[in-house]
């Protein structure tokens, strides 16, 4: 072989390996940018379960905001259970646990 030819020899086996080098770090780059995009896809579907909880939790608030302004029978149960509200001639009754004896 001529020195002409090993020196092109040797630039070949150069490029390949330089080939290679710019190869394994586009697969590593990829690869990085592939776990971050799968990441970015399962975080945004817990955000879309997240925001049909909270919605299906809106609409039965605004259900039972309907039913207090709409519905005597539950605003005076509301209002008997949180203030202890009686009618004229009822008589509340309260229990309690009796206190042990010592």
């Amino acid at each position: 072989m001529s020195f002409n030819s090993n020196l092109m020899y040797i630039f070949r086996i150069i490029l390949i390996l330089v080939a290679l080098a710019l190869l394994a770090v586009s697969v590593s780059q990829f690869m990085n940018g592939y776990k971050a995009w799968q990441d970015a896809q399962r975080l945004e579907q817990e955000i879309q379960m997240e925001i049909l909880r909270l919605e299906n939790r809106l609409e039965q608030l605004r259900k039972r905001v309907e039913l207090l302004k709409e519905d005597t029978l539950t605003k005076e149960r509301l209002v008997r259970k949180r203030f202890g509200y009686v009618k004229p001639g009822e008589v509340k009754i309260k229990i309690t646990k009796p206190t042990s004896i010592e």
